[in-house]
Parts: structure tokens; C-alpha cells; sequence
């Protein structure tokens, strides 16, 4: 009878082997899963903070940008009040001319009226000569 007692003792140790290599493989596929999880989840760390770290540069080039267009539009702004000022000026010269006919009865000379002064020769041309 014992021998028979040991095919059966060998059979119930196959099994629990089988039992065993089963459950270590179990656990051996769940830690395989967690590290993937794992490695998925420190790929998704990583890519966000190279998109934050992006969008913060994009972000700091774009407030230059902003400022340098401000500085721009300031300076456009002081160059159009000077443009209106010197339009004001020339259009008040007409305004001048009128005046000065309806209020102070001047006018424009007449060609026989106007005298053209010329240099005289002078002697020392002459004597070089």
C-alpha cells in the first residue's frame, strides 16, 4: 500500500505546482500591468510638463510682443498729434491771408511794384583783371 500512497502524494504536489506556478504567473501578469500603468502614467508626466514648459515660453514671447506693440502704438500716437498739429498749422495759413485782407487792408504787391536788389560789382573783380 505505500506504494501506492506515493503516485497519489505526487499527483497532489503536481497539482499544488501547478497551483503555484498558476498563481505566480498570476501575480507575475498584474505586476506586469502595473509597471505598463505605471510607465504610461510617467510618459504622461513627462509630456505635460514639456507642454507646460512650451506654453509658458509661448506665453513670455507673446507678452514681448504685446509690450513692443504697445510701445509702438504710443509712439505712432505722438507722431499722429504732431501730424495734426502741423496740418493745423497749414490750414491756418489761409486763414492768416484772409485776415490780413478783410481786417488790416493788406495785399499782395503788383509786379510793378516789386523792386529786385542786386549786389554791386565790386572793384577788386576789376582790377584782378
Amino acid at each position: 500500500m505505500a506504494r501506492l500512497d506515493k503516485p497519489a502524494n505526487l499527483q497532489k504536489i503536481t497539482t499544488l505546482g501547478n497551483d503555484i506556478n498558476g498563481l505566480i504567473g498570476f501575480r507575475f501578469n498584474v505586476v506586469r500591468l502595473y509597471v505598463g500603468v505605471m510607465l504610461v502614467l510617467a510618459a504622461f508626466i513627462v509630456w505635460s510638463g514639456i507642454r507646460t514648459a512650451e506654453q509658458t515660453q509661448q506665453y513670455h514671447q507673446d507678452y514681448k510682443t504685446l509690450q513692443d506693440m504697445k510701445k509702438q502704438e504710443r509712439m505712432l500716437k505722438v507722431e499722429h498729434q504732431r501730424l495734426l498739429i502741423e496740418q493745423q498749422t497749414f490750414s491756418a495759413t489761409p486763414q492768416i491771408a484772409s485776415r490780413a485782407v478783410t481786417e488790416l487792408g493788406m495785399f499782395s504787391p503788383a509786379l510793378s511794384d516789386k523792386i529786385i536788389v542786386q549786389p554791386a560789382a565790386t572793384n577788386n573783380q576789376g582790377a584782378a583783371q
